[in-house]
């Protein structure tokens, strides 16, 4: 579940967790989901970050892009 986010070439990791003591990851693995009943109105998930310690780079503006799968 580590990702990356990246300012041109240097890159910080990091990870996506369910809950706050990150040791609940979200990820594409079986028990990585979470189910729910649509009401056909917006619904909220709470999601933490972590980054991990790590040589740190400068202070910069970091990105990545998430993809969320929605089975119905």
């Amino acid at each position: 579940t580590q990702r990356k986010m990246a300012n041109g070439a240097v890159q910080v990791t990091y990870g996506l967790y369910q809950n706050s003591a990150h040791t609940s990851p979200w990820g594409n693995v079986s028990g990585n989901w979470v189910g729910g009943t649509g009401s056909g109105l917006g619904q909220g998930l709470t999601v933490f970050g972590l980054i991990p310690a790590q040589t740190t780079p400068a202070p910069a503006t970091y990105s990545d892009t998430i993809v969320a799968t929605v089975t119905y």
